[in-house]
């Protein structure tokens, strides 16, 4: 505090001395941080960096800066990312004189997604009638049903009965809209998953629904019975799972070995109703909550693969035994442990996402069996489950689902919604794509992954092109400089850019990369490819000093 006051401090250091302090420091020496960032004193990049290390100190130790935190209204206001930091920040520290403008924009049109969550999130900490006013607002029959399931889940949290009374108004009027924020605050809160069963039992939803809700439960890994037994009820696929006798699973084994297909098996282990990526990775690519599967044919037999399917908390390894905590607020968080200290537990959830929970909020906690859900099996039928196994059996062993050694690229990313400049214009120039694609928010992307063999299939792509064309986008991180290759199965009706420099549209460039994270980002249109997908690799040049890895992961 002292060299910092001191104003002697050079730029390049302030940030780490402001990170320290936040880490370590008291109310009064937070305060002090807080009143740079709302006097400007702090500016930039520096502001930012200083906003998320106070929020991280409320996330590890339940640190308020002291003084007056009627500040963060003016820092609300402020452009992206700023205003997101704050919004959390007023949901945190719990600051009532923010209430008005979160309702603002929790209600706004123009709001976007991840800033209109962040409010409702904020309000629902701040709590009190004008909160629970707010999301009963959000959950009328004039907003959209993605809106209205928000508020309704919203509500969990403030009024539990309203909050299932609104969602089962929502539930049963139409079938448009995600429900999962809906299913996720009622798994989330203690008590509620059975009182919304008991409420699912006495009213009528579509089958459709129920296996949305059914799906969301098992890709977090829960199977609570009562809601289950609802849920399964309600989707016709009711009737207790019946455990396999021994000469049943011997011959289920048998079916396996003899009968299964590994291609229809990808196919099925790559379906959305399944999420078994939203977990596992293959060849590098995919969810990093559950073990890489890319070796397991070669070190697992096949009955052992079979059993973790269909028992999955049988025999749960010991990196990946989930816990399940209970804050004193009466929230589950149910995940792997990532890290823990005597100020806080940090749990890693179904989604990947990384949740801090100080120690003081801990009210009860427990292990949690498998994050792989008992009963995912009910959404194959018996030849489905056979083929997924064969598929799993041969991961790892040479030929096509060998462990891949070449770099290809596995994880890409794909635009949502593909700018209007970037679809009309042949040739943009390169301040034009750098502003509306490399510079895009990550919430314009969304991860599509390759099959073990490398192939991106179009036909899983197809309803996501706009006006038939893709955007997708790989990157690569150099750690030497030197002269890097790309070499594609096809370039037919495809433009491709390394970073925003663009390359001839043939089967194989070369071009120079510095250090650090480059992006690679092609534009395919579909109309007119009659192929199946595309299969992309970055090569390493004969004489080029270059290394570098492709990035994989979620």
């Amino acid at each position: 505090m002292k060299l910092l006051k001191s104003g002697r401090i050079p730029a390049q250091r302030q940030g780490t001395i402001i990170e320290l302090i936040c880490r370590k420091g008291n109310q009064d020496d937070l305060g002090y941080i807080w009143e740079q960032i709302i006097t400007d004193k702090l500016k930039g990049e520096m502001k930012e960096k200083s906003l998320l290390s106070l929020k991280e100190s409320f996330q590890n130790r339940k640190i308020v800066p002291a003084g007056s935190l009627n500040g963060i209204a003016a820092l609300i206001d402020q452009k992206p990312p700023l205003n997101q930091t704050a919004v959390e920040l007023a949901g945190l520290w719990k600051v009532p004189s923010a209430a008005e403008q979160l309702q603002e924009l929790a209600l706004s049109k123009t709001t976007n997604n991840k800033l209109r969550i962040a409010a409702i999130d904020a309000l629902v900490s701040i709590g009190g009638p004008e909160s629970i006013k707010a999301m009963q607002e959000l959950t009328r029959d004039h907003s959209p049903n993605e809106i209205r399931y928000l508020g309704a889940a919203a509500l969990v949290s403030l009024d539990l009965n309203q909050a299932i009374d609104a969602g089962l108004k929502i539930l049963t009027s139409n079938e448009s809209g995600d429900p999962t924020p809906l299913i996720a605050a009622i798994l989330d809160k203690q008590g509620a998953a059975d009182q919304f069963a008991s409420a699912i039992n006495s009213q009528k939803i579509s089958e459709d629904v129920a296996k949305k809700l059914l799906r969301y439960m098992y890709s977090v890994g829960r199977s609570d019975k009562s809601l289950s037994d609802a849920l399964s009820k309600a989707a016709g696929m009711a009737g207790a799972e019946k455990k396999l006798t021994e000469s049943e699973f011997k011959q289920l084994v048998v079916d396996v070995i003899s009968k299964g297909d590994p291609e229809r098996g990808e196919k099925i282990f790559r379906r959305s109703d399944l999420s078994c990526m939203k977990c596992h990775a293959v060849s590098k690519a995919g969810g990093e909550v559950g073990p890489d599967l890319s070796p397991i044919g070669a070190s697992s037999p096949v009955d052992y693969l079979l059993r973790s399917i269909l028992y999955p908390n049988q025999a749960v390894k010991e990196a990946y035994q989930t816990y399940m905590i209970i804050t004193s607020e009466g929230t589950i968080v149910r995940g792997i442990i990532v890290d823990r200290n005597e100020e806080r537990i940090i749990l890693k959830d179904a989604n990947g996402k990384q949740i801090v929970i100080p120690v003081d909020d801990i009210d009860d906690e427990a292990e949690g069996g498998s994050l792989m859900p008992q009963g995912l099996t009910k959404f194959l039928t018996r030849d489905e489950l056979v083929d997924i196994v064969k598929y799993l059996s041969v991961l790892g062993k040479p030929g096509s689902y060998a462990v891949r050694s070449k770099p290809t690229i596995q994880r890409w990313l794909l635009m949502k919604n593909i700018p209007e400049l970037i679809l009309s214009n042949e040739h943009p120039d390169e301040e034009l794509f750098e502003e509306h694609v490399l510079r895009a928010s990550g919430t314009e992307w969304t991860p599509q992954y390759a099959m073990a063999a490398g192939l991106l299939p179009f036909e899983e792509l197809n309803s996501l092109a706009t006006n038939s064309k893709l955007l997708l986008q790989a990157e690569i991180n150099v750690t030497e400089s030197g002269s890097v290759g790309f070499r594609i199965n096809s370039a037919a009706d495809t433009k491709i850019w390394i970073d925003a420099h663009a390359l001839e549209s043939k089967l194989e460039n070369q071009f120079p990369l510095e250090k650090g994270l480059h992006k690679l980002t092609l534009l395919v249109d579909l109309e007119n490819r009659n192929d199946r997908g595309i299969q992309a690799e970055f090569f390493k040049p004969a004489d080029s000093k270059a290394s570098f890895t492709v990035v994989g992961g979620k």
